[in-house]
Parts: structure tokens; C-alpha cells; sequence
């Protein structure tokens, strides 16, 4: 009996070994692949995880941002509306002086300069915290996955507190007052009589950007860090200073200059759309034979327009507000009177300078320039 068992394994001997080895190599694999997916489980979990955790950080750090625009946009504000006050203008034109003609120069000047301050300024204010507080962002995220602590409270507020330096020092003033220079350039040719339509305002309004924009040295759009930031970091921290160096390359990058000027174009959209609204509710007083159209005058070139909807008021008169004539002399005190107070979330309807802060925190591009720093800066 053992003699034939033994004479069987001999004679399949080979088959025995080869089975064995695959059986075996079955056994390995499939523990092998096992493992494998095990592993590649923990990896999907653990990926999942800090996606999530990435994320929600990111929407906590976007949720400050928007706060602290806000609060810093109501500061801003105020600097523009001292910097380009009508206030005295306004008083001396109540005293019906000799020199009201001169005063009506003035009061042009003023108002147009406020109004493109506040387009260029909103803009670059609500970019500039979008982009500090997305790098800070990133660093902090990287604290908390390496468990270290680079970005202490100090730094943070020495950090943050470099926007000051546009709104409380020389910024908002400098601004001002080039983009005075270019509307004095643009606008003080063109005769308080003149009769505009809303689409010569667009059309003076793309003028003055272009003005404002030609001067590579001093444009807001592409040398916006000359005006947000000071010259040199004031502290001698080596990690502030390469944060404050990151943040002067995010500003003068391709991607933040096109965003301000995509943001300041639209800007100059919601303030013709303004003036278009208060047009109308002022000739909606009027009887309709005093209202002047391009019709009626057509030695008035029309340019391009942005906007084909008439305002409430326009269509209560039966005319279309894109046609109507104004005297620049009256639309003085409206584009003034839209400027005059500063943001005000509580208000409703929102005045214009509200509007251009809350329409740029919402803008598509600017909050994926926010996005797109933060995922630099916190994977890196």
C-alpha cells in the first residue's frame, strides 16, 4: 500500500509542485491584492479627508473675507468720501455767489473723480483681501496638517494690517488724486450745457478709464500694490517679509491685473445703470414735451450701449431713457448725489458705492482668484 502511494507521488510529482506553486501563488496574490485595496482604501480615505478638511477651511476662510471686506469697505468709504468732499462746494452754492459758474466747474470735477475713486477703490480693496487673507489662509492650513505654529497672532494682525496703508495713510489719496488728474484732462473741455445722452456717458466714461489706465506708472489696474501696500514690509520678521513679498507678485500678476480690470469695466456698468434709474425717476416729473430725445437732436453722436432696459420711471413716460438728452449741469448733482454717503449694507435700496463692494465680493472671477491662492499656498 505504501509502496503504490509512494509510486503515485512519483509519478505526479511534478503535478503536485505545480499545483502547490499555484495554489500558493493564488493564496499570495489574493492576500497581496487584498492588502493592496486595503491600502488603497486608506489612501482614498485618508485623500477624502483632507479634501474635506481643505475645503471647509477654505469656505471658514472665505466666510472672514467677506466680513472683513465689508467692515473695510465702510472705512474705505469714508476716506473717499474726505478726500473728494463736495460739502464745501455745496455751501458756497447755497450763498448764490458771483463765482457760481466757477463753483459748477468745481462741483464737475468732484463728482466725476469721486465716482471713478470709488469703481477703482472698491475693486482694489476687495482683490487685495481676497488675496491676503486666501495666502494666510493657505499658511494657517499648513500649520494645522504639519502641527506646527508659523503664523502666531502677531503676525497675523502685522500681516493684515498692511491694507492700512491704503486706507488710513497715503493710498485712497493718491488714488484720488490722479484719477482727479485724468478727469480734469477728460472732462473740464466739456461745457455745463452740454446735452448727453446715457449713451455719450458710457462713452466718457470708457474715455476716462482709458485715461486712467494709460499711465503704466500710475495705473490702478496693473501697479494696484503702489497704492494698497507700503513701499517696504515695516517689520523684520523673515516670514512676514516673504509673505509680504508673495502678496506684491499675487497683485502684479496676470491673473489679479485682469480681474480688477474685468471688475472696474462692470463697475462703470452698475454706475451707468444707476445714473439711468435716477434720470428717470427726475424726468418722470416732467411733462413729456420738455423731455429732449436724440430724435429730436440728432447732431448728438450715440455710442455703443451696455443697457437696453429702460428704468420704471422711463417707461411710465413712455420714452426711452437711452434716447433722453440731459444737460451735463443736471447730471452733476445726480452722479454726486449717488456717491455722497459711504457703504451702508442696511440701506435698501443699496446705494452705489454698497453696490460696487457687494457686487465685486460676489464676482465669479475674484472669487476664484481667492480660490486659486489659497490652493497655491495650502498645498505647497
Amino acid at each position: 500500500m505504501l509502496s503504490r502511494l509512494q509510486d503515485f507521488l512519483s509519478r505526479h510529482r511534478r503535478k503536485f509542485l505545480v499545483t502547490g506553486v499555484l495554489v500558493g501563488g493564488t493564496i499570495f496574490a489574493a492576500r497581496y491584492a487584498q492588502r493592496r485595496f486595503v491600502e488603497f482604501q486608506e489612501k482614498q480615505a485618508r485623500e477624502f479627508f483632507e479634501r474635506t478638511r481643505r475645503l471647509t477651511h477654505f469656505e471658514s476662510t472665505e466666510k472672514t473675507c467677506n466680513q472683513v471686506i465689508l467692515g473695510m469697505g465702510e472705512e474705505m468709504c469714508q476716506a473717499v468720501l474726505r478726500e473728494c468732499s463736495t460739502d464745501e462746494l455745496l455751501e458756497q452754492l447755497r450763498q448764490n455767489p458771483k463765482n457760481k459758474l466757477e463753483l459748477w466747474e468745481d462741483m464737475k470735477i468732484v463728482a466725476f473723480t469721486r465716482l471713478a475713486t470709488y469703481v477703482y477703490a472698491s475693486s482694489m480693496l476687495v482683490i487685495a483681501l481676497r488675496v491676503q487673507l486666501n495666502l494666510l489662509g493657505g499658511y494657517i492650513y499648513r500649520d494645522i496638517m504639519t502641527e506646527q505654529k508659523q503664523i502666531t497672532d502677531e503676525l497675523k494682525q502685522q500681516y493684515l494690517s498692511l491694507i492700512r496703508h491704503f486706507i488710513t495713510e497715503s493710498g485712497i489719496r493718491d488714488l484720488a488724486r490722479y484719477i482727479r488728474s485724468q478727469v480734469i484732462a477728460v472732462v473740464k473741455s466739456m461745457p455745463l450745457s452740454q446735452q448727453l445722452s446715457l449713451n455719450d456717458l458710457e462713452q466718457l466714461f470708457w474715455s476716462l478709464q482709458m485715461a486712467i489706465n494709460a499711465d503704466t506708472r500710475r495705473d490702478p489696474n496693473s501697479r494696484m500694490s503702489k497704492y494698497l501696500l507700503p513701499s517696504q514690509n515695516p517689520s523684520h520678521s523673515p516670514l512676514l517679509q516673504k509673505m509680504f513679498n508673495e502678496t506684491l507678485d499675487l497683485l502684479e500678476s496676470e491673473d489679479a491685473i485682469g480681474v480688477c480690470s474685468h471688475n472696474v469695466s462692470r463697475g462703470f456698468v452698475l454706475a451707468c445703470d444707476a445714473i439711468a434709474e435716477s434720470m428717470g425717476e427726475t424726468l418722470q416729473h416732467l411733462p413729456q414735451a420738455e423731455v429732449q430725445t436724440q430724435q429730436e437732436n440728432p447732431k448728438f453722436n450715440q455710442a455703443g450701449s451696455s443697457s437696453s432696459s429702460k428704468s420704471p420711471a422711463a417707461e411710465n413716460n413712455n420714452f426711452n431713457i437711452n434716447r433722453v438728452l440731459m444737460a451735463l449741469a443736471n447730471l452733476i448733482p445726480i452722479i454726486s448725489g449717488l456717491t455722497s454717503r459711504g457703504f451702508d449694507s442696511t440701506a435698501r435700496p443699496h446705494n452705489l458705492p454698497t453696490q460696487l463692494i457687494t457686487f465685486y465680493v460676489v464676482a465669479e472671477k475674484t472669487k476664484t482668484l481667492g480660490a486659486n491662492v489659497y490652493e497655491s499656498f495650502s498645498s505647497a
